[in-house]
């Protein structure tokens, strides 16, 4: 065999390997463009979820700092963009252009856009229209303790359909978003359910300034993703709430922590060991105790998972010797009565905070 055939059978096993390689990566890819036929089928919430979910998955796994956790495996950003674009399908075209609208990484998402541009493949209005979609109210779920807050952002496509989204903030972890999941309706129905559902009188609903919203969003996402926890739409809609957050006004002002400069704390401090309720203890004995007890967080409200915490955690970091440490479930059964006469709790939650101190 001479030299020229050599080269040209070389040459045509290597074009049959690429064509069978083309062939192999689009049966892989059937499962997941059988998902997007179907989520374009469905309401646009569908396809959002699911393209946030990919996105989530490129994203370094948060447990990975640390030490002795099982960590998961992590999808390459440039790969999962080179796969759509490599099969040139009316699936993986819409992928693309949501891709292009969720990501933050601005290389990717301008190598998205590209290519959907020089595709022929038709696309449903409200994919088109992402760039225009309207957050346009913003609502807050609390409860008198402060524990946390629940934040309500409604959008709406431009093809009218409407989606909400709703994100927990943990304020005993700084104030990080802890949770989130979004439903197919607008923000006046969830809000209404919410409303008509909530027997709590302690739990109210109010209206929040949008550019708040966002700069307490913000602040949230931007914290550790260790802290947070994992449920059935967490943290894959991480994407989605980013992208929905970057919609609503900047200029906001960021969440403000209740707790008391030194001047404040040490005054409140001189009214307890003043008061009834402070009888049983004394200034110089007990002063430093309480202050560090009080040092975090809003010392006039006591919730059940505060005091949980507070004996989880912050026994370890306290000054004080161990036999005054031990003093601490009895000085607080003394002093959550007096802080909460202070802030008008309801009985029926001092009680729920002595009972888990009680717990312990």
């Amino acid at each position: 065999m001479n030299e020229a055939r050599k080269r040209r059978k070389a040459k045509q096993a290597r074009r049959d390997a690429q064509r069978q390689s083309r062939v192999q990566e689009t049966q892989d890819e059937t499962p997941l463009l059988d998902e997007v036929r179907h989520a374009l089928a469905g309401h646009p919430i569908e396809l959002l979820g699911m393209v946030s979910m990919l996105i989530e998955a490129t994203k370094p796994d948060p447990l990975a700092l640390l030490p002795g956790q099982p960590r998961r495996d992590t999808v390459d950003l440039s790969r999962l963009v080179d796969s759509f674009i490599g099969v040139q399908v009316p699936e993986t075209t819409a992928l693309l252009a949501v891709l292009g609208e969720l990501l933050d990484d601005t290389e990717a998402q301008k190598r998205c856009r590209d290519e959907v541009s020089v595709r022929p493949h038709h696309r449903p209005g409200w994919i088109t229209g992402l760039p225009d979609v309207d957050v346009h109210r913003a609502v807050r779920m609390t409860h008198v303790l402060g524990d946390g807050d629940e934040i309500l952002i409604g959008a709406k496509l431009p093809n009218g359909k409407e989606l909400t989204c709703a994100a927990f903030i943990d304020h005993h972890t700084f104030s990080v978003v802890k949770d989130a999941f979004v439903v197919p309706d607008s923000i006046e129905t969830v809000v209404n359910v919410a409303a008509e559902r909530n027997t709590d009188p302690d739990t109210s609903l109010v209206d929040m300034d949008p550019a708040d919203a966002r700069a307490w969003l913000e602040h949230g996402l931007s914290q550790l993703p260790v802290f947070t926890g994992q449920s059935e739409t967490w943290p894959g809609c991480r994407p989605l709430l980013h992208w929905l957050t970057r919609q609503l006004p900047a200029g906001g002002t960021p969440y403000q922590s209740p707790e008391w400069d030194s001047d404040d704390l040490r005054a409140l401090c001189d009214d307890f060991f003043a008061s009834k309720h402070g009888a049983p203890f004394t200034r110089r004995r007990h002063g430093i105790l309480l202050e560090e007890l009080l040092s975090t967080g809003d010392p006039l409200r006591w919730s059940v998972p505060k005091i949980e915490r507070l004996f989880d955690d912050g026994f370890r970091s306290s000054s004080e010797p161990l036999a005054m440490v031990l003093e601490t479930p009895d000085l607080l059964k003394h002093f959550i009565p007096f802080a909460h006469a202070r802030s008008g709790m309801r009985d029926e939650l001092t009680a729920e905070a002595l009972a888990a101190i009680d717990a312990r």
